[in-house]
């Protein structure tokens, strides 16, 4: 791997990175955690605004069982579909729904090639079958039609030629992990 004009010789790279709230936030004058993140309102409302709104990465929901709810895209996506409802609501002259309940529908991870986890409810699945759940679910997930070809056509790919896929972010510096694999912050490639 190349880091500037520094070679690290490695036979795999991890990189690790943990998820802060915008810096915009911070002007909002309100209450944070210690990830920085605004400390909301049961109906996600920034305090003292409730007109105004904070989800996903941004927001830290302390009101389910008093721990922040983790940092998941499927939080951020039923926090937006709340959001969007209490919006509509108020446009409407409606009163503000109940307050906002994540329901946590299971989590998967792939853990190697045809391997995977998956806990959703009382059911657990583990190996080849977790792995083809762990793939219908994020297709399913997915916008549009070309995007779930896309992506389909890219991991079967993959997964017949054997190739790795890594995804480079680099905040505007260019790192090249092996030949033609370079990418910068603005492209954010996938391979």
């Amino acid at each position: 791997m190349h880091l500037g004009d520094e070679f690290i010789p490695a036979a795999m790279v991890v990189w690790g990175a943990g998820v802060r709230a915008t810096p915009l936030v911070q002007r909002l004058g309100v209450s944070f955690d210690m990830g920085g993140r605004v400390i909301v309102e049961p109906d996600c409302s920034i305090p003292g605004h409730m007109e105004a709104f904070a989800i996903g990465d941004t927001a830290a929901f302390l009101h389910q069982g008093g721990q922040p709810l983790p940092g998941l895209s499927p939080v951020a996506i039923q926090q937006a579909r709340y959001v969007a409802r209490t919006i509509v609501r108020a446009v409407r002259g409606q009163s503000r729904d109940a307050a906002f309940c994540y329901v946590d529908k299971g989590s998967m991870a792939t853990i190697g090639r045809s391997r995977a986890i998956a806990e959703m409810g009382r059911l657990k699945l583990s190996g080849f079958l977790a792995w083809w759940a762990w793939l219908l679910v994020h297709l399913f997930f997915l916008i549009g039609f070309r995007n779930r070809f896309d992506v389909l056509f890219d991991w079967t790919c993959s997964y017949l030629t054997y190739q790795r896929g890594e995804r480079l972010i680099t905040a505007g510096r260019r790192i090249s992990e092996a030949p033609g694999a370079v990418a910068t912050a603005e492209e954010g490639i996938d391979r």
